[in-house]
């Protein structure tokens, strides 16, 4: 019994300071935020916006590169019965290699456009938090959790429209920024190195 009793109090006496710390740790006071909140602002829209102008233009040069290759791909298929093996082996050859690069240019736009876009969602993203962060704290809320995540709550917790305000103020576009052929390739290579 004794022995029973001292274990109970030195199991007490080890709880005490864990509920010093709890005790210490402020009131949970929890605001919510809606996740979709990011794709309704206005700089999301913008990026949006600048994409769709430049997935035209690659689009129309991808078009040229198509109607290139297949005028070529028919000379070639013309010129296969009268030219001598060699010479048609050498231009088959060339034809190939356009394709490559074409290829590697197709890789290129789209790796362009993937990292732009990437950077630009994070820049929305980090000014969210911040704007998320500024929102709760004038709600006098020191939790924000998104709307998704939550089975049931009031409405006056929900910060969504206040966020979005604040967020299309402090951040109303964003300018998407296309890095250059160089340093996407660059990028390409370290990926397929990095991969091996």
């Amino acid at each position: 019994m004794n022995k029973l009793l001292c274990l109970s109090f030195l199991a007490s006496v080890a709880m005490v300071p864990g509920l010093a710390k709890a005790e210490t740790l402020p009131t949970p006071v929890i605001a919510i935020v809606e996740q979709a909140t990011l794709d309704k602002s206005d700089a999301l829209k913008s990026i949006v916006s600048q994409v769709d102008k430049k997935r035209a233009e690659i689009q129309k040069e991808m078009a040229k590169y198509e109607s290139e290759l297949k005028a070529q791909d028919k000379k070639l298929a013309d010129e296969q019965k009268s030219l001598p093996e060699k010479e048609f082996a050498d231009k088959r050859q060339a034809f190939e290699k356009r394709v490559r690069e074409i290829q590697e240019k197709i890789e290129i736009r789209r790796a362009q456009m993937e990292l732009a876009v990437e950077d630009s969602k994070k820049k929305v993203y980090e000014a969210f938090l911040k704007v998320a962060d500024k929102v709760a704290k004038n709600a006098g809320a020191n939790i924000v959790m998104y709307k998704e995540t939550i089975v049931t709550a009031e409405p006056a917790y929900d910060l969504s429209a206040a966020a979005l305000t604040e967020l299309n103020t402090t951040l109303p576009t964003v300018p998407v920024v296309f890095k250059p052929e160089a340093e996407v390739k660059k990028i390409l290579k370290q990926q397929a190195e990095a991969q091996q």
